[in-house]
């Protein structure tokens, strides 16, 4: 099995800032707590506050797919829904 990387960049519409704020801070935690995270930062960018940054490392595809079906996940996945104006998601494999 080799490590999954996800940078995902996330901007949030004016309006939902802070509450969302909140629930991205909640599932950093919630998925530091799973078994076969290996990372889980969340950034924000300097030039622009409602654009964040996800780097997560996870031990195998199989753990990946495990959180992305997790309850904090998937809450969280509806509670954003129509606060988040875009979503790019790239999974990346180290090769070096």
């Amino acid at each position: 099995m080799s490590e999954i990387t996800i940078v995902a960049t996330l901007t949030i519409k004016a309006d939902f800032q802070a509450p969302l704020l909140d629930a991205l801070k909640k599932l950093v935690d919630s998925s530091r707590d799973e078994a076969g995270c290996l990372q889980y930062d969340l950034h924000q960018d300097n030039q622009n506050s409602q654009v964040y940054v996800f780097v997560e490392r996870w031990a195998s595809q199989e753990i990946l797919d495990i959180h992305n079906n997790s309850s904090h996940f998937v809450s969280f996945g509806q509670f954003a829904k129509g606060k988040i104006e875009s979503l790019t998601i790239n999974l990346m494999t180290k090769i070096y």
